[in-house]
């Protein structure tokens, strides 16, 4: 199955998940996003995501370990759930390949 239904959930102090989100949709992919400041604002937009058939979501690095279990048990595992992780050793510097 290909999936063209993905979501992304951003954290950081200042956003807020009613005000801060977006859509880029064509005829064969939709992106949601959703920013949130919190792990409750976090499971609510995740939860939400899947009430527009989203079929992967994935967190931004702002998110702990223990954040994104909390997350993935609050859709009860209804869709894939990754979180970006940045190594110690690459933070300041970009890399492109």
């Amino acid at each position: 199955m290909t999936l063209s239904r993905y979501g992304f959930i951003v954290k950081a102090a200042d956003l807020e998940l009613f005000k801060h989100h977006g859509r880029i949709k064509s005829e064969g992919f939709d992106l949601a996003v959703s920013g949130v400041s919190t792990l409750e604002e976090a499971i609510m937009a995740a939860q939400e995501m899947l009430t527009r058939r989203i079929e992967l979501i994935e967190l931004c690095g702002g998110f702990t370990a223990e954040e994104e279990e909390a997350i993935r048990a609050a859709i009860n595992d209804h869709v894939p759930l990754g979180r970006a992780v940045t190594r110690r050793e690459d933070q300041g510097r970009i890399h492109w390949s």
